[in-house]
Formats: structure tokens, sequence, C-alpha cells
């Protein structure tokens, strides 16, 4: 696994396939809709790009150190 030590933890990221199978709930996918569509909203009327796209990686992935690394080259570690 890869180290993680010294970064700041900023986002959430939830498997699509985890959040179908293990939240257990009749409104499965409004709610989390409808706070999608509240942070749009908001980012929007911050004057932000309404929705960002991201690179995910898991840690445990043999390439995760060498990613570190060059995030941490480009100022984005920490």
């Amino acid at each position: 696994m890869a180290n993680t030590e010294g970064i700041k933890i900023k986002h959430i990221v939830i498997k699509i396939e985890d959040y179908l199978k293990y939240i257990n709930s009749s409104f499965k996918g409004a709610m989390l809709d409808n706070d999608l569509e509240d942070i749009k909203k908001g980012r929007a009327a911050d004057g932000k790009k309404p929705k960002n796209t991201y690179l995910v990686i898991n840690t445990d992935e043999p390439y995760a150190d060498e990613v570190i690394e060059i995030l941490k080259k480009n100022g984005h570690w920490g």
C-alpha cells in the first residue's frame, strides 16, 4: 500500500458499485442526487465550474507511490 503520510484529505470518493450494493434506503440515489445538485448550484454561485472531473487511484495499486511522487513534484501533496 502506498505511503500516504502527509496528505490532506480533501475529497470523498464513493465507488458507485459499493453505493448501490450497501446503501439500504428506499430513497437510494435520490438523496445523493439532490446533494450533488445542491453542490453544483453552490459551486456555480461561487463562480466555479459546477462539476469537476477527477482521476482516482487506489492506494494499494503497485504504481500509487509513483503517482504520489508526481503529485509532490507538482505541489499537489500535503
